[in-house]
């Protein structure tokens, strides 16, 4: 098993490589956002990561539409987020 670290790491180069290619706004791109959040909470870094999620949130909605699976990923890194908050 990785370590929050290496999770925030392992999501960050592929989530580059999607933004090299100009694609910032798919769904995997969203949901390589979310894990990179749920990471970075994770590592303890968590106004970083209640930004991320914040802000990926809004693109979701923007980008897809509220009953889009990418929003829905997004509101499940909201919580997920918040439940770290609450265990730290």
């Amino acid at each position: 098993m990785s370590t929050p670290a290496e999770r925030v790491h392992d999501a960050t180069r592929r989530l580059l490589d999607l933004l090299e290619e100009g694609e910032s706004l798919t769904p995997e791109a969203l949901a390589l956002r979310a894990e990179l959040a749920e990471a970075t909470a994770e590592a303890g870094h968590l106004e970083d990561a209640f930004y991320q999620v914040d802000e990926l949130l809004k693109d979701a909605r923007r980008e897809h539409g509220e009953d889009h699976e990418a929003v829905a990923r997004a509101r499940a890194a909201v919580t997920a987020v918040e439940e770290i908050a609450r265990r730290a």
